[in-house]
């Protein structure tokens, strides 16, 4: 299924793209495809947000959801 999935930050930087469309049906197939497709961002730190809630384990990606990939976040 084609997701369409959004990047902030250096993620956004490194691939010269804000937003794209891939086949995944969950988020582990996510990020394999998106290691496939930008191997310069395979072994950065970034979180996955679907319907803007991070997720950290694998989790299913129904059509229409949003999904984000985002850099990692500090604060104070």
């Amino acid at each position: 299924m084609a997701v369409k999935i959004q990047l902030f930050g250096q993620l956004k930087q490194m691939t010269g793209v804000s937003e794209l469309t891939m086949d995944a049906t969950d988020t582990d197939g996510l990020v394999k495809e998106i290691a496939a497709r930008f191997p310069l961002i395979e072994n950065l730190t970034y979180l996955i947000a679907i319907d803007r809630t991070i997720v950290q384990t694998n989790t299913f990606i129904k059509a229409g959801q949003e999904v984000a990939i985002l850099p990692p976040y500090s604060g104070g």
